[in-house]
């Protein structure tokens, strides 16, 4: 019996994975870079490196809400009321640790002076953050 523990041990190692962590960090622009302009920035999101790993970004969602109005944010092609722009990472499709994601505007004015938008950001297994975040104009 116990040699069949043994075996069955070794034959499903590397099967049991740990849950990845992910956290993040938000920052609103500079000040004043909200306009009644439709591709303004409105806030950048980093992946910090508390122990997690990089994120596949096919797998990242990020849902704004302002005055009621919820937006999906494309993280590919120009769809979408908003974008999540990478600007700096060695690979597009993973979100890596300390990499920067700008969301911006697409066309839509969602934010053009104060306002108090919510924001949703999920990952694999269903890992999810929420928060409203002020963004300023003055």
């Amino acid at each position: 019996m116990l040699s069949l523990i043994v075996i069955f041990s070794f034959s499903t190692s590397g099967c049991i994975s740990e849950n990845e962590e992910y956290h993040y960090s938000i920052d609103d622009p500079e000040v004043g870079t909200n306009s009644d302009g439709t591709s303004d920035v409105l806030f950048t999101i980093i992946l910090e490196d508390n122990g997690g790993i990089d994120m596949d970004f096919s797998e990242l969602v990020i849902i704004i809400k302002q005055n009621s109005v919820s937006h999906n944010c494309a993280t590919t092609g120009t769809t979408g009321n908003c974008t999540v722009v990478q600007t700096l990472g060695a690979d597009e499709s993973q979100w890596e640790i300390g990499e920067i994601l700008s969301i911006t505007e697409n066309g839509v004015d969602i934010c053009s002076q104060h306002c108090i938008i919510t924001l949703s950001v999920s990952g694999p297994e269903d890992a999810e953050i929420v928060g409203p975040t002020i963004l300023n104009t003055t």
